[in-house]
């Protein structure tokens, strides 16, 4: 048969935590606090790290395409400015081939008919004239209107000499003027 006791029995105390325990449930509970602080310390910095990178790689990136630009722009400044010799070196062209095509201009309006050239030299805008002419008359309207000319100054007559040329008598003139339109 079985037997039931329904009595209360006698408990055991309960069992008192010594010292030592709890120095242990303590420094076990600091240690764990002091681990948890350093991975969460660990896993920030790599957090950290990871971002300053990545703010690296994009500046790395930032710095190359703007030396991308910067070449461009270099460039486009070469090109600009071999463009603008180029320019300058056709506007200078223009410039000279207009000074003696109006110098040649302005002397064939002046000459007489019955008067010619011979010999024409230009060296920094002086101009040395020789040539012949049938009369002296001719010769005189032609310094007249080369005075007369808004393109030229210093007219001078240096000589002028009869000759016989192939049974006629001629006029053998030098000029020496200067010529403003160069």
């Amino acid at each position: 048969m079985i037997k039931i006791n329904l009595l209360p029995t006698k408990r055991k105390p309960p069992r008192k935590i010594t010292e030592l325990q709890r120095h242990l449930i303590i420094a076990v509970i600091v240690m764990g606090g002091v681990f948890a602080a350093m991975a969460f310390y660990y896993l920030s910095l790599n957090a950290k790290i990871a971002a300053r990178e990545k703010d690296k790689a994009a500046a790395l990136a930032e710095v190359a395409r703007q030396d991308n630009m910067l070449r461009e722009v270099k460039n486009v400044e070469d090109e600009r400015k071999k463009v603008t010799d180029k320019i300058g070196i056709i506007e200078q062209l223009k410039k000279n081939q207009q000074g003696p095509v109006r110098l040649l201009d302005e002397i064939s309006k002046a000459i007489p008919a019955t008067a010619d050239i011979t010999s024409m030299t230009e060296a920094g805008g002086n101009i040395n004239l020789s040539g012949e002419a049938f009369s002296n008359e001719d010769v005189v309207k032609f310094v007249d209107k080369l005075k007369a000319s808004a393109f030229f100054t210093d007219v001078y007559l240096l000589e002028t000499s009869q000759k016989s040329k192939d049974g006629y008598e001629i006029y053998e003139y030098k000029l020496q003027f200067r010529y403003k339109g160069l």
